[in-house]
């Protein structure tokens, strides 16, 4: 019988440790699935708001926008010769 003990304790501590170690490491899988989903989210949303800048400065840039700006601010295209190249 004392022969026995040993072995069985060490087994039962054997056991409890890989116990321990299998439901953390399941904790550790589901947590990390939430943070995949939450930050698939924020990159969606990031992805969202990107396109939107990208429409909303296309908008700002286009060429009729800036002529029409320019035009009630008073400016002209300049007449032939009055252009000056400078180079370095």
């Amino acid at each position: 019988m004392s022969r026995i003990k040993p072995y069985f304790i060490v087994l039962v501590i054997i056991l409890t440790i890989l116990g321990i170690f299998y439901v953390w490491t399941t904790m550790e899988s589901i947590k990390l699935g939430y943070d995949i989903t939450k930050l698939n989210d924020i990159k969606s949303k990031l992805e969202h708001k990107h396109k939107k800048l990208l429409i909303k400065k296309t908008a700002l840039s286009s060429p009729s926008r800036i002529y029409g700006i320019a035009e009630k601010m008073g400016f002209i295209y300049p007449k032939e010769g009055e252009i000056i190249i400078v180079h370095d």
